[in-house]
């Protein structure tokens, strides 16, 4: 039976900062036949997932008489799964749900101040939804789920300058602050002359997995490089927030300036990326703060005194099944192949062009 279920959030944009609050209402429409629930709820809910594999050396090959090429190492899967928040409202009881357009009523929910932001990386993702289940007697339960982007608020409003040095090399940071489109800023003053120097920008994540076993896998990036005493290397916009330091978490990103040269050992200062950091450059229409993203703000907040019809609709009407949803690292294809030329449409267009040329004269 065809079901179509919108979410009316109460801002523009379903994009959250952790500690707010995510209110709306939920509207259904039944196009056929009345249906009966038992109810009706709503869930908000907060994954981290881990998920690659690894070739095994320890597990035995079994070789096939007939087999001519060489036995592929048996792959392990590892991976692991942590639950950040998990609030659900009931929104109806037992009824029938009759057809056309229904609204569910209101549903709001308090982010947590300490959950870890959005994010989608190569080996995991940190990933909220709204998810609205209609339990139905006797039948699978119908689930609808909307996606959202949660920002970790992380504030910094000093520079907070940083210096390591060695006997013959000293690395220099103005500030240790950003957020993501700044540029890092450095400075290198050698005590001898070198003819080596390699400065660069480098993003590391951590990825825990808890079965088969407990194991890391790290990743590191270098984002930018440069080879001048003074530079300045650009941090993309699109870099993820680093992490907090908790610990807990089974993705764990952070950020860092590491210097090699041939006249000292590797040099290395930690850089924070957060939501809020003061500014490059300061001219004078600038606020004082430089943010990740202006057009969001909680300005866009509606007031509770607006009709509750007025709220933009945030449409999720694809239903997804429980086995969909598990595959956290699986990334939809969202662009569709393009349709092939029948072998007809070709042949035709091969005679109209070569065979039938338009300057021959027919007796």
């Amino acid at each position: 039976m065809p079901i179509k279920c919108q979410f009316h959030l109460s801002r523009t944009s379903a994009v959250y900062y952790t500690g707010e609050q995510i209110s709306g209402t939920i509207s259904l429409t039944i196009s056929k036949k009345p249906m009966q629930v038992e109810g009706i709820s709503i869930t908000l809910l907060g994954l981290s997932t881990t998920s690659w594999h690894e070739a095994s050396n320890d597990l035995p090959q079994i070789e096939h008489n007939d087999s001519t090429g060489p036995t592929e190492p048996v792959q392990l899967h590892f991976g692991a799964s942590k639950t950040h928040v998990e609030q659900t409202q009931q929104l109806a009881k037992s009824l029938i749900l009759p057809p056309g357009c229904m609204q569910l009523g209101n549903f709001a929910f308090e982010l947590p101040e300490d959950v870890p932001g959005s994010c989608r990386l190569d080996y995991g993702m940190i990933n909220y939804s709204l998810q609205v289940t209609l339990e139905r007697r006797s039948k699978h339960a119908k689930r609808f789920q909307l996606r959202l982007c949660i920002r970790d608020r992380i504030e910094f409003h000093e520079l907070t300058p940083a210096t390591i040095e060695s006997p013959t090399l000293r690395l220099h940071l103005p500030r240790s602050v950003f957020v993501p489109g700044q540029r890092v800023a450095y400075q290198l003053q050698p005590t001898i002359p070198s003819s080596q120097l390699s400065t660069r920008l480098c993003q590391c994540i951590s990825y825990e997995s808890q079965q088969p076993l407990a194991k890391f896998k790290k990743v590191v990036r270098v984002l930018n490089e440069s080879c001048y005493m003074e530079d300045e290397l650009h941090l993309p916009l699109t870099a993820p927030i680093m992490s907090r330091q908790s610990g807990d978490n089974p993705i764990e990103i952070v950020y860092y300036l590491e210097t090699h040269s041939d006249c000292s050992q590797p040099l290395r200062l930690p850089l924070f990326v957060g939501t809020v950091a003061p500014p490059v450059d300061h001219p004078k229409n600038c606020p004082s703060l430089g943010f990740v993203n202006f057009g969001l703000s909680e300005k866009e907040l509606v007031c509770s005194s607006i009709n509750q019809n007025q709220l933009l609709p945030h449409n999720c009407s694809r239903e997804f099944s429980t086995s969909s949803y598990a595959k956290h690292c699986e990334n939809p294809k969202l662009l569709r192949k393009q349709r092939k030329h029948s072998y007809v449409r070709i042949a035709l267009r091969y005679f109209y062009k070569h065979l039938l040329p338009a300057n021959k004269l027919y007796n």
